[in-house]
């Protein structure tokens, strides 16, 4: 690309930085009420989304077991038949039944397993309808004693989608080679002259 054409863009994307700079410091405080609404209602949703999973489940410790080097506490969870969840991940959940193995050092999930223990529709079964018996599992393992990151991830199932057609998946996805990098980051503005 020639030198003048490299300066021109350069030029423009200055101009395009500097009238951003100037529009947030015209509108900063009416930028930053609508970021909070923003982080305010993201955090209502998954509040309300946790709440689900007390109010549809009937959660019972029903042991201890090691997994994967870890000790863990194995619960189970089973649906309520009256639970009257508040959202639409509630309303999903309710139709499977979980086992789960949380780390008795850490308090992280280590291992979790769902099957579906009645149809789950979507668009009145129109669209698409996942068939009872479906299954997903996955396991985390904890990389270089820091965090906890997927490792496998097995799933089954039949979907019919539409009125005929019934398509049977079933897939694993491991991970592995997780690399610890180290960054550093600088920014820098200038005021708009």
């Amino acid at each position: 690309m020639p030198p003048e054409e490299l300066a021109r863009q350069d030029r423009e994307r200055q101009q395009k930085a500097n009238e951003m700079l100037q529009r947030l410091a015209q509108n900063s405080s009416k930028e930053l009420a609508r970021q909070e609404r923003e982080r305010q209602k993201a955090r209502h949703e998954r509040d309300e989304a946790m709440s689900d999973i007390y109010n549809v489940f009937e959660i019972r410790m029903i042991g201890r077991e090691r997994v994967e080097e870890h000790d863990t506490i194995a619960f189970l969870l089973t649906p309520r038949r009256d639970a009257k969840p508040k959202t639409r991940a509630g309303d999903q959940i309710r139709h499977f039944s979980v086992r789960a193995w949380v780390s008795e050092d850490d308090h992280e999930l280590v291992k979790l397993e769902a099957e579906a223990i009645d149809s789950l529709k979507s668009g009145l079964g129109v669209l698409a309808k996942l068939q009872e018996g479906a299954r997903l599992s996955f396991l985390r393992r904890k990389v270089n004693g820091e965090v906890w990151l997927p490792a496998v991830v097995n799933y089954y199932g039949n979907v019919r989608v539409g009125l005929f057609v019934t398509l049977r998946r079933s897939g694993t996805s491991e991970f592995s080679g997780y690399r610890k990098y180290s960054v550093d980051t600088v920014e820098g503005f200038s005021r708009p002259k």
